[in-house]
C-alpha cells in the first residue's frame, strides 16, 4: 500500500512536468525578424543535410561498384 502512494505521487509529478513542457511558449526576447528567418534557416539545413547524405550514399555505392571500398 505504501508503494502505491509513492507510485501515485511520482505519476502526478511526471504528468505535471509533462504538461508544463508541452505548452507552446514564444520567447519574448526574440526579435520579430528571427521568427521569420529561423524556419528558413532550419529548412535550408534540413535540405542540405539530405542532399549531402544522398550524395554520400551515391559516391559510396560508386566506390563499392569499382571495388575501391
Amino acid at each position: 500500500m505504501n508503494n502505491c502512494i509513492y507510485y501515485l505521487f511520482l505519476l502526478i509529478i511526471i504528468l505535471f512536468f509533462s504538461y508544463i513542457n508541452s505548452q507552446n511558449t514564444i520567447e519574448q526576447f526574440t526579435p520579430a525578424i528571427r521568427k521569420i528567418y529561423h524556419p528558413v534557416m532550419r529548412n535550408a539545413r534540413i535540405f542540405t543535410e539530405g542532399f549531402y547524405n544522398k550524395q554520400k550514399n551515391n559516391v559510396t555505392n560508386l566506390f563499392r561498384r569499382f571495388g575501391l571500398v
